[in-house]
């Protein structure tokens, strides 16, 4: 290893698992959720495999993220909101635009006139998300007003779900029949994300055209075990240190470890700063040279201190595994008490990020 930190992506995973989903959900057409750089996969070398695979646009969190993809020439829609002093340059790029409210159509509208262009865009009702769309109470007026606004090509709508586990069914489905009862001859009407797509199969069928999946092309989520999804990452570091330290040692900060006996340590040259969870403090493990080894001490920002007894042949250089299929990303989310989301979007920056296919 040439980095002290190396998150590989498995490039051929995603795009089968993207085949999966695919499968699955036809006749509905599979967009890909790539906010935040693909979950910090990197955005941009998993828009090109997907749109290779098939994927025909994006959806994104944020303008800068819609311009990085539309700079290397792909569709992208931004999921959420978009502010005021946005609207120009995403009428400029040529970026799918939300409508929220009637005055964001009203905006794209003007911006649209002034640039000589027409802007796609897609209506985002709020059945029950509470976060951001147009309360259905007033979305049949706005959508009828702003679809009669010049510059604008009204392609659709969509909305989220709070939850789409199996044990909110009852509100979830009341939030499917509500965005069904605004199905016109809308070019796309969809739900997101994957827990949706694998709990709620309606929401793969007429009159819903399209799905947004994000979490399940990177083999996280509801739908790994009934699609058989892949995982596609490995999260790697390297032995720093080895020493022998003798009974009584205090290992890390705050005191939170002593050795019951004389014991190999181990320094990973991989701590919290690079994504890391705190949480791992004295109950995680890594992987040397094929054999489990316990995190032990608080986890730090640069390092980690592990046990080699089970691994006297280790030494300074060796490869550390940190993630891959038998030390997941689940595994983490447990110890953690959170999401994958929240894993992956942790992972750091300064880790050197390599793809295969």
């Amino acid at each position: 290893m040439n980095f002290r930190v190396q998150l590989e992506v498995d490039l051929a995973a995603i795009v089968a698992n993207y085949r999966k989903i695919v499968s699955y959900a036809a006749p509905c057409v599979v967009l890909p959720v790539i906010k935040y750089n693909a979950y910090n996969l990197g955005s941009v070398k998993v828009a090109e495999v997907l749109h290779e695979a098939g994927a025909p646009w994006f959806f994104v969190a944020t303008l800068d993220e819609a311009l990085e993809l539309r700079r290397h020439g792909f569709a992208v829609h931004i999921a959420g909101s978009l502010l005021p002093f946005e609207v120009a340059e995403a009428v400029s790029a040529g970026v799918i635009c939300p409508v929220n409210s009637l005055e964001c159509g009203r905006q794209l509208s003007l911006e649209a006139i002034r640039q000589q262009k027409s802007v796609d865009i897609n209506f985002q009702l709020d059945t029950g998300m509470g976060r951001d769309g147009i309360s259905l109470n007033e979305a049949a007026k706005i959508i009828d007003a702003v679809c009669e606004l010049p510059g604008l090509h009204c392609r659709g709508i969509y909305s989220h779900f709070p939850g789409a586990l199996p044990q909110f069914s009852e509100f979830t489905r009341r939030q499917i029949a509500d965005l069904g009862n605004f199905s016109q001859d809308w070019e796309c009407i969809h739900f997101g994300g994957g827990d949706g797509m694998a709990n709620y199969r309606e929401t793969t069928r007429p009159p819903f055209t399209h799905c947004r999946v994000g979490l399940a092309l990177y083999g996280l989520g509801s739908a790994v075990e009934p699609l058989q999804l892949q995982p596609v990452l490995t999260l790697k570091s390297a032995l720093a240190l080895v020493r022998e330290l003798p009974a009584g040692s205090n290992v890390g900060y705050n005191f939170t470890h002593s050795l019951k006996r004389k014991t190999r340590v181990g320094t990973v040259a991989i701590g919290y700063a690079d994504g890391l969870p705190l949480a791992l403090s004295n109950c995680g493990e890594v992987i040397v040279r094929g054999r489990r080894c316990p995190i032990i001490g608080r986890v730090s920002m640069d390092y980690i201190n592990i046990d080699l007894n089970h691994v006297p042949q280790a030494v300074p250089g060796d490869e550390v595994i940190c993630l891959n299929s038998e030390i997941t990303v689940n595994d983490w989310v447990k110890h953690k008490q959170t999401h994958p989301h929240e894993i992956l979007c942790a992972l750091g920056n300064r880790m050197k990020r390599s793809y295969h296919y």
